[in-house]
């Protein structure tokens, strides 16, 4: 369980790196992130609750408002790539 919980935030935390290399690439802007944030956030939540080996809400969130920060920052970091190019 510690594992996949290292493994699965190890992968969480890469969304800067991705985000940032698709809006390099030209496949990703901001307000295509910005346009998207319900759906974001309804994949984070489901990916949280995948992720975490109990059913309560409190560990849910634990899990969840982490991966919703960085896709807010990822959202300041494709806008910030996108007019530096």
């Amino acid at each position: 369980m510690l594992v996949m919980m290292c493994l699965a935030m190890g992968l969480v935390f890469e969304i800067f790196m991705l985000s940032w290399l698709f809006a390099k690439l030209g496949f990703l802007s901001d307000s295509f992130m910005r346009r998207c944030r319900k759906h974001a956030v309804v994949i984070i939540l489901v990916m949280s609750a995948i992720i975490t080996p109990t059913s309560d809400v409190f560990t849910l969130s634990l899990v969840a408002l982490p991966m919703w920060i960085l896709y807010e920052v990822s959202i300041l970091i494709v806008k910030r790539t996108v007019t530096h190019k």
